[in-house]
């Protein structure tokens, strides 16, 4: 295999590993071969803890028992890691450039552990660094092989972003399952009519709730291949456009009257991945609400049952969608300020929001009820 087909190999298994962590070994394992190396391993560091909390060894060279010696004893004094505290990501070092012959001889780490198992030359970088975690690599060569020199780290430095996507993709990959998980338990533990769609009108996902609205015959809804339509002919242009609307950009929510037996409104709003946010790969989603006869709810009851708001926390939203301050409402209220600020901190984990005026654009999604 030549240089390009084996990085271009490399690369399509870093992404891969996105979808399965259990390929991770492989991909170090690739890593550490197209650097010239024996093995490598990649460690994840919890920045505010400085504990591991992901270490992965090729063992191509070395046996799984020395990732555990390592993890277990070994990580604490490893002088390696102290030298890439004042570089920049991707900046591959060799470590015979810092340690001479003199400092490996009487270091602890390298004769009780990394010469002892067959090492003996390495080359590092740190490859990810954000505000909670760092990731680095170590590609090593064993006792009897040449340094590594600028060739390899030359060769690093091409897959090296790659590695520093691919560890970002996965993380992003596994909030998005995540979120999916939570919000499918979520859903089918309310009693309002919910089913997730995609832009087609797919249904992902529904609720028992909705599942017996669907299998119902006046319900002016119904599933043909897995799709989700009108039976009233002349609503099936109008689902279409909201469902358009809501997985389009901008995101917009709407609603409508459904023609049956019986007197329903539907609601389709933007899910959080149809944000201007929105990565190109990401399908914008729409969540579709079904409010039937004699239970038409509020837009605040509405946000309240669809982010699990208190009453509390259903009126600070309510101030913040009338355009006032956390402070005015406090005053207003005749609360501290501190109370609010705890019931706006509850909003944003309830809504996946981090700012005010982010909460503020979600909030404003649910779409307004009709009369």
């Amino acid at each position: 295999m030549t240089a390009d087909k084996q990085l271009d190999h490399l690369i399509g298994v870093l992404y891969e590993t996105a979808l399965d962590p259990s390929r991770w070994r492989e991909a170090v394992g690739l890593c550490g071969q197209y650097a010239g190396g024996v093995d490598a391993h990649l460690l994840t560091i919890n920045k505010n803890t400085n504990i591991p909390i992901a270490s992965v060894f090729a063992a191509t060279f070395f046996d799984l028992q020395v990732g555990a010696d390592y993890a277990n004893y070994y990580i604490a004094i490893d002088p390696r890691r102290d030298i890439l505290r004042d570089t920049t990501v991707h900046e591959w070092l060799c470590c015979h450039h810092t340690f001479n012959q003199n400092f490996v001889g009487r270091n602890e780490f390298y004769q009780d552990f990394f010469i002892q198992v067959g090492a003996r030359y390495a080359m590092v970088a740190l490859v990810d660094d954000n505000e909670e975690h760092q990731s680095i690599i170590g590609v090593s060569r064993a006792v009897g092989q040449q340094p590594f020199d600028h060739a390899e780290q030359l060769a690093a430095q091409r897959f090296s972003g790659h590695l520093q996507r691919a560890l970002r993709l996965q993380k992003h990959t596994q909030s998005l399952h995540t979120k999916a998980e939570l919000g499918a338990r979520a859903i089918d533990a309310m009693a309002l009519s919910m089913l997730i769609i995609d832009g087609k009108g797919a249904i992902l996902h529904l609720n028992s709730g909705a599942e017996r609205l669907l299998n119902s015959r006046g319900s002016g809804l119904t599933c043909k291949t897995g799709r989700l339509f009108t039976t009233h002919p002349p609503n099936k242009n109008r689902l279409a456009a909201l469902i358009a609307a809501a997985t389009g950009y901008p995101a917009v929510g709407g609603a409508m009257f459904l023609g049956g037996e019986e007197t329903r409104q539907v609601f389709v709003t933007p899910l959080p991945a149809a944000s201007s946010f929105a990565q190109d790969w990401q399908t914008p989603l729409a969540l579709v609400l079904v409010i039937e006869a004699g239970k038409n709810l509020s837009t605040l009851q509405l946000l309240g049952k669809l982010y699990n708001l208190s009453p509390a926390e259903l009126r600070v939203a309510s101030a913040l969608l009338a355009g006032k301050s956390p402070e005015k409402y406090a005053q207003e209220a005749g609360v501290t300020l501190n109370t609010v600020r705890s019931q706006l901190k509850n909003l944003f984990r309830k809504t996946g929001t981090c700012r005010q005026s982010e909460l503020v654009a979600v909030l404003s999604r649910v779409p307004q009820l009709q009369n």
